[in-house]
């Protein structure tokens, strides 16, 4: 079964065409990776995907349902996951304060009128919200950093304070965009751990990624985009032996014949 379809989809940019009838699919419980080169489309068609900007045609499925033309918001209620390439935490709060906000929209949904008129409930709904922080904080390996504030955190750690925030959804995917960009060796080690981990927990992981030990060491399937068109799809195996994503992006290191 097929957790996310992409139909055809091209977005045009005042004529300039950043993806250009782009299908693939990603099958439930796996890891699907997209790579290309720098303005490929790649960033492109995960804002599309999440919401951030409508295509200018195509159709996006996720989990069967059309959300081609639906908000940010309302693909969240859904189960669609998504990290940044730019970090976007709340820099004043703790790290347990963030992952707090990022699961407000799953277990606190009393508003302030219900949380005067059904307090118990609203009780209720803390102490899940903070249950689930500190499973999720125990889970990423992030307990012992939970009171600090994210401002003073280095940033290999601010991208695992990210993820585990988007973890605090509920998400069945997860959109990573470029999730070990400015990791060391060992930080990127502990990132494929921790995304295995996430998978195997039953979450079904999109990426994109330029950081090549990370695709072949975790994808299942990975698809190739170059100037927004889809030139290869396979098996990491496949792909390093492709002549084409050789030529166009990996190089000649990658060639497992070579």
């Amino acid at each position: 079964m097929n957790i996310l379809e992409v139909k055809n989809l091209t977005k045009r940019f005042s004529g300039l065409v950043a993806v250009n009838d782009l299908s693939f699919e990603v099958e439930e419980h796996s890891i699907h990776a997209l790579i290309g080169p720098n303005g490929s489309g790649k960033t492109t068609t995960i804002n599309m995907i999440g919401g951030v900007f409508p295509p200018s045609e195509g159709q996006i499925l996720f989990n069967g349902s059309d959300i081609t033309k639906k908000n940010t918001h309302e693909i969240a209620r859904l189960g669609l996951g998504r990290t940044f390439q730019n970090i976007k935490l709340f820099n004043s709060l703790t790290v347990e304060e963030n992952l707090m906000v990022g699961g407000h929209m799953s277990y606190a949904k009393s508003g302030i009128v219900n949380f005067f008129f059904d307090f118990r409930n609203a009780r209720r709904e803390e102490t899940a919200l903070r249950e689930e922080t500190h499973r999720v904080l125990e889970f990423m390996h992030l307990e012992e950093i939970a009171k600090r504030q994210v401002g003073g955190l280095p940033y290999g750690m601010l991208k695992m304070v990210e993820l585990a925030r988007t973890m605090m959804t509920n998400p069945r995917l997860i959109l990573l965009d470029e999730p070990a960009a400015g990791l060391n060796p060992s930080e990127r080690r502990e990132l494929i751990d921790i995304l295995a981990r996430i998978y195997e927990g039953g979450v079904t992981l999109f990426l994109i990624e330029h950081n090549m030990d990370v695709v072949m060491n975790i994808s299942h399937v990975i698809t190739v985009i170059n100037f927004g068109s889809k030139i290869a799809e396979g098996a990491p195996v496949e792909i390093q032996n492709n002549p084409e994503v050789i030529r166009a992006y990996l190089g000649d290191r990658y060639n497992l014949k070579a």
